[in-house]
């Protein structure tokens, strides 16, 4: 509550300041007023008394956080680590998914201020985001599903620990790139926010995608364009050989392929510029995630749409994968 135009500061403190997991801690509100108050432990427990105790069964990092009068711009929240009296570590997620960042942190009762040497082991498919395998805190994802082991040796002051626990890695549901090769092979790779999966075999519902598309004629504004046709129908692309042809019909913009290699253009064929000599062929706009897809001797390469009038542009190419003879790109958007 606010008296007058006098601010409320709202603030709190609890002890002990390394609470373990069974002990009591007592937290005291430090708010400069205030007339009811609601706690939040971060473990669905709640309290609405001014100083409440909270025990905690288990260790780890929990946000405590204290509304005054109801009102959500009186709020005030802390970071709690609760220990354990044997070291221990804590994962940020009990639900983990591949492909997606997961944090393990070592929980260490350490009053004393002991050394503590930390050595993280982790399985093969686990990579590494940030911290490293010496640090208490390590932020990694998994590239295969499964159960998975993750053990943590730590030596406090001369005293050697062996922490090991089991998780169970999920899938992850994501649209899929696919490509058909020139054999007639179709095969996919899942495109899991930034992070691409390896590539698999494809689904009888990539399959099928793959035989519906057709990236040699693009329907716009009730028109239909042939790539054959196109050098003799559409302006700026007199004399050119047009393998493929695809559309971004947001920016107006032709994504085309010749011998010579990719190139995009606006609608109209001027500011023509080159993407990429080395194109083979294949190529796919990607309106919903604002990427072109496009094939290489070399692998198949993404980057985000062109967007500038004059189709000049500074992003460089991501490689997708060492694919070679891909004649055939789309996107399945049906998460899988």
């Amino acid at each position: 509550m606010i008296v007058g135009c006098k601010k409320v500061d709202v603030n709190f403190d609890y002890s002990p300041a390394e609470p373990k997991a069974g002990e009591s801690i007592t937290f005291t509100n430090r708010s400069s007023a205030g007339e009811s108050w609601t706690w939040t432990f971060g473990d669905n427990a709640t309290s609405l008394l001014k100083n409440p105790k909270k025990i905690y069964k288990k260790p780890g990092e929990y946000v405590v956080t204290l509304m005054v009068d109801s009102a959500k711009y009186l709020t005030h929240s802390k970071v709690i680590v609760v220990y354990d009296t044997v070291p221990t570590f804590v994962s940020s997620s009990d639900s983990i998914l591949h492909y997606q960042d997961v944090t393990f942190t070592a929980n260490v009762y350490n009053p004393f201020n002991y050394e503590l040497i930390y050595d993280w082991v982790l399985p093969e498919d686990c990579k590494i985001v940030s911290g490293s395998r010496t640090s208490k805190t390590v932020t990694a994802y998994f590239t295969t599903v499964g159960k998975k082991s993750v053990e943590l040796n730590l030596t406090q002051k001369d005293t050697p620990y062996n922490i090991q626990k089991e998780f169970d890695v999920h899938l992850t549901k994501a649209p899929a790139i696919v490509m058909r090769k020139t054999d007639m092979t179709v095969v996919r790779q899942r495109m899991i926010n930034d992070r691409l999966e390896q590539v698999n075999m494809a689904t009888a519902e990539d399959v099928h995608l793959i035989e519906q598309t057709n990236d040699t004629i693009v329907t716009f504004n009730g028109k239909t364009f042939y790539a054959s046709q196109m050098a003799n129908t559409t302006a700026g692309f007199t004399g050119m050989t047009i393998s493929h042809i695809q559309i971004d019909a947001m920016a107006q913009k032709w994504y085309i392929t010749t011998p010579e290699g990719l190139f995009v253009a606006n609608m109209d064929g001027s500011y023509m510029e080159s993407i990429d000599s080395n194109a083979t062929g294949a190529i796919f706009v990607d309106a919903n995630r604002n990427r072109i897809y496009w094939a290489t001797n070399n692998g198949v390469y993404a980057m985000a749409l062109v967007k500038s009038k004059n189709n000049r542009f500074t992003t460089t190419p991501t490689q997708y994968n060492d694919l070679t003879n891909v004649d055939l790109i789309v996107v399945n958007e049906k998460l899988q």
